[in-house]
């Protein structure tokens, strides 16, 4: 639910609908009343973050509107740009507001109260850092619309579904990939019958999508909401993610249905940073997808294109996190402003 200026929970919203979707997820869960606010940027917004700046200056005059008096009790965010805001947030409230942070700042987990991460973030275990196999997410299988009931039926069962992400740094993601994965689906289907389909996201690169098209037909690729992607997960017997979208595996293992995970390769600046960690013995703070899938795959969460898994999570990511916010809420003394600190080391255990 969303509320006035005073209302308890303020959700920073960003300009990715996955990482917006993650946190909207646990302001629903957290259960108190919250207000979203869009923030739109200038063109320095990366700077603040980067120099551990305590500030609002980066925002657009209409974003910077939205954040005044009366304060919440509890400011999340995700992402690495609206963490200046949210420390500002937190110093105008007197250390009252307490901050909580969805996956990885890029600064240090001791300026905010609580941090909610996975395995792929360069985030130090700490007392305040709250490691998840998956990403909460909110994208749940959904019992389909009639509408959607006649345009699944057109696609037997078995349904093999593809999930398509997008280009993202570090990581080489051709054509090829949607293209090879659609064949070994097709030829599964051929000789275990069924059918194949997939779904693109924002992400998705018109190449990306001509792809799919070529390899299954136009009709069994959707590109935009209808039928809806909780819908399409609700009708799938197996989903099959790229794996540069943590978010969109994150929903096919809360789905409960056979996932197989489509690895990426890393590209060649990548390859460099991985080097030039190695050469001065410490490694440069990059979103590591490999290790992701690692963790998944230990876990026995997902499988390959050709053999999906279907895993069993060990507890609900979205309780813990919901418990941890609590627990920060419930604390009797309020949160001191914090300030870049000298580095320590890590107090206490991750939970994974």
């Amino acid at each position: 639910m969303t509320g006035s200026s005073g209302t308890a929970v303020w959700v920073l919203l960003g300009p990715h609908k996955g990482d917006n979707d993650q946190v909207i997820a646990l302001a629903e869960a957290v259960g108190l009343p919250f207000r979203t606010i869009q923030l739109r940027y200038k063109w320095f917004a990366h700077l603040p973050a980067v120099c551990r700046s305590i500030t609002a200056s980066q925002l657009e005059d209409e974003s910077r509107r939205e954040i005044a008096a009366p304060w919440p009790s509890l400011v999340l965010g995700i992402g690495q740009r609206s963490a200046p805001v949210a420390r500002y947030i937190q110093r105008a409230s007197n250390g009252l507001a307490r901050t909580v942070r969805l996956g990885d700042p890029m600064v240090s987990h001791r300026l905010f109260d609580l941090v909610i991460t996975t395995t792929q973030y360069a985030v130090r275990d700490a007392e305040n850092v709250l490691r998840l196999p998956i990403t909460i997410t909110n994208q749940s299988a959904l019992r389909p619309t009639k509408a959607e009931q006649a345009w699944l039926a057109c696609f037997a069962h078995p349904r093999r579904l593809l999930v398509i992400g997008g280009k993202t740094s570090l990581w080489r993601f051709d054509p090829s990939v949607v293209a090879d994965s659609l064949g070994v689906l097709k030829r599964r289907a051929a000789q275990e019958g069924g059918s194949v389909l997939a779904v693109t996201s924002p992400r998705t690169t018109p190449a990306l999508v001509a792809a799919a098209q070529a390899a299954i037909g136009e009709q069994a690729v959707v590109t935009d909401d209808s039928p809806r992607y909780g819908a399409l997960l609700g009708g799938a017997d197996e989903i099959h993610v790229t794996g540069d979208s943590v978010s969109m595996l994150s929903d096919a293992i809360a789905s409960g249905k056979p996932v197989g995970l489509i690895p990426l390769e890393a590209n060649a600046l990548a390859k460099i940073i991985r080097w030039g960690g190695e050469v001065r013995g410490r490694q440069f703070r990059i979103r590591d997808l490999e290790k992701f899938w690692a963790d998944l795959r230990s876990r026995a969460l997902v499988g390959t294109i050709e053999e999906p898994r279907c895993g069993q999570l060990d507890m609900s990511p979205m309780d813990v996190a919901v418990a941890a916010v609590h627990r920060l809420l419930e604390e009797s003394v309020p949160a001191q402003v914090r300030q870049p600190s000298p580095a320590q080391p890590a107090t206490g255990p991750a939970v994974a």
